[in-house]
């Protein structure tokens, strides 16, 4: 009986231990990444490309090697190694069911490097994501993680940093989450207010521009009688002259609240949503990023969207109302701009005429859309298009030696993931490798787009519509070393190239010295390859030989050997 409340009283014990322990742990609060008065360049939820900023991007001075440490305890679960998006990254768990992620690094912390590079050289890449148990790496607040740098895509030095709930992977406001003080006591500014008539919104819309709001508008702004509106606005932070990211979107009329929008808690497969909450045909035109009310049926935000008549403005009578548009930032600081409007019923859109219903086919953003003219077969899965489109495509004549240039659709219209277009070509067999599609911009000039045969036909992904053809590459891709023929390099610890390809883009590289493959970092933005020399060359004052070979994506290859004293 006694062991038994002994036994009882030691597992009380534990418990309580464990639990407190982990109490303890939730109730941490967190730290900067960086010993530096936090700054930004970014904020969360800005809008991007094809997605919605998912952290905060800190300043470093503008030049790498600015500490980062650990904000909180935790181990490190994942460490990521890419030419393009986070570049250097590391992410760590942490005990209160948070991810916190750091991104661009120039260089991880010593321990963490030197496992990083072993298993570089194990898998022979520069590209690898690697998962280190939980007992493998643990830290606590306050360790060093690494140095910050210009990593990856990013547009210069700074710190990319995200909190992420664990179970989820969705990413929430850090400066919210981590109770960062940032100083922001500027409401943000509204650069924009257009006006849009639609008329058929649920089958086949007709949308067509009636204004943009000017700063002071003394007469009320005429309008169809279902019109939606599309604001483009920017949020400022004291001592920072950058553009960021406006956190919600409120617009009424009369009061009525008729669409609400906000960026929080959006999850990495939706982020290419963006564009159906934005005004594309202004994206695509002139580079502004306007949120719109209307909500397209096909949009995957609608979590984050509260609104009535879809977004929409409908005016009953020939009176004046009023609009008001209201906007808040990641502070609570908020900003409000109204104007009148009335209604006239010349301006409403009109409706598909049968010549125009002819001309094109009828897809509706509900169910999968194939489109097959000749040689070119367009496929639009179900969830490709956000809203119903009219779709039409023509043809230029080829000129002498190439391939026509077929234009799909518009590049206005936003396509989601998952369609494909196929040209059926005749290819001579000698140059089937080396054929890839290619969009046509409006001054000529190719991009490529990629490409497989399967049969007769060349295919790939439609990211976007627009014009397309075939083209040819030929050219192998550049390697320019910063060495000459037999020079001592003594004294230093790496090889520098200058790699590049002008069409297809360089698929892979390898640099061996002395036959031994060698690690070498690439960085497309500066097109610099930088092979390390002191891992691989232990005989120093000999004569060693580096050969380089780069690909690009259509099978042509470049190799270039130097000899070198070292």
């Amino acid at each position: 009986m006694n062991i038994g409340k002994n036994i009882l009283k030691v597992a009380i014990v534990f418990v309580a231990t464990f639990c407190m322990g982990t109490l303890n742990l939730s109730s941490q609060t967190y730290r900067l990444p960086l010993n530096l008065a936090p700054s930004l360049s970014g904020n969360f939820g800005e809008l991007r490309a094809t997605h919605f900023h998912g952290g905060l991007d800190f300043r470093v001075g503008g030049v790498s090697g600015a500490p980062v440490y650990a904000v909180m305890d935790g181990y490190i679960s994942r460490l990521s190694v890419s030419p393009s998006g986070y570049g250097h990254a590391l992410y760590i768990q942490h005990p209160n069911g948070r991810t916190t992620v750091y991104g661009h690094l120039m260089a991880y912390s010593p321990a963490v490097e030197k496992w990083v590079r072993n298993n570089q050289y194990e898998k022979e890449s520069f590209s690898v994501t690697l998962y280190p148990d939980s007992t493998m790496f643990r830290v606590k607040k306050g360790d060093l993680l690494g140095k910050a740098g210009n990593t990856g895509s990013s547009g210069g030095p700074h710190l990319h940093f995200e909190i992420r709930n664990s179970e989820t992977e969705i990413t929430l406001d850090p400066a919210k989450e981590c109770k960062y003080s940032v100083t922001d006591n500027i409401p943000p500014l509204v650069e924009r207010i257009s006006l849009y008539g639609i008329s058929n919104s649920s089958n086949l819309p007709v949308r067509t521009f009636i204004k943009s709001i000017s700063a002071a508008e003394k007469l009320p702004v005429e309008v169809s009688d279902t019109f939606y509106v599309a604001v483009g606005a920017i949020d400022r932070m004291n001592a920072s002259g950058a553009r960021f990211a406006v956190y919600a979107y409120r617009y009424y009329l009369d009061n009525e609240q008729i669409f609400s929008f906000n960026t929080g808690g959006i999850s990495f497969e939706k982020g290419r949503y963006i564009n159906s909450i934005l005004e594309y045909p202004q994206k695509e035109n002139f580079g502004r990023s306007m949120i719109k009310s209307w909500v397209e049926p096909g949009s995957a935000l609608k979590g984050n969207i509260r609104s009535k008549n879809e977004g929409l403005f409908v005016l009953m009578d020939n009176v004046e109302h009023t609009v008001r548009v209201e906007l808040e930032d990641n502070s609570g600081n908020k900003t409000a701009k109204s104007f009148r409007v009335k209604r006239n019923s010349r301006l409403r859109p009109a409706l598909p005429d049968s010549a125009m219903l002819s001309a094109g086919v009828l897809m509706p953003w509900y169910l999968p859309n194939i489109w097959e003219n000749g040689n070119l077969r367009v496929e639009l899965p179900v969830g490709s298009l956000y809203s119903s489109v009219l779709f039409t495509s023509d043809s230029v004549p080829a000129p002498p030696g190439g391939f026509p240039v077929w234009r799909v659709h518009n590049s206005s219209t936003p396509v989601h993931s998952g369609a494909r277009i196929s040209i059926r070509a005749a290819v001579p067999s000698d140059l089937k490798e080396k054929a890839f599609i290619a969009s046509v911009s409006e001054n000529g000039r190719l991009s490529y787009r990629g490409g497989e045969w399967k049969g007769e036909r060349l295919e790939t992904g439609l990211g976007q519509f627009g014009k397309y053809t075939i083209a040819y590459d030929t050219v192998k891709p550049k390697i320019l070393p910063a060495l000459k023929e037999g020079e001592n390099l003594a004294g230093r610890k790496s090889i520098r190239f200058t790699i590049f390809d002008e069409m297809s883009g360089i698929s892979s590289y390898r640099v061996t010295v002395d036959g031994k493959w060698v690690l070498a970092s690439y960085d497309p933005k500066s097109r610099s390859l930088v092979a390390e020399l002191d891992r691989v060359v232990t005989q120093r004052g000999k004569r060693h030989t580096v050969e380089v070979t780069v690909s690009d994506s259509r099978a042509n290859s470049t190799t270039v050997t130097r000899e070198f004293i070292w």
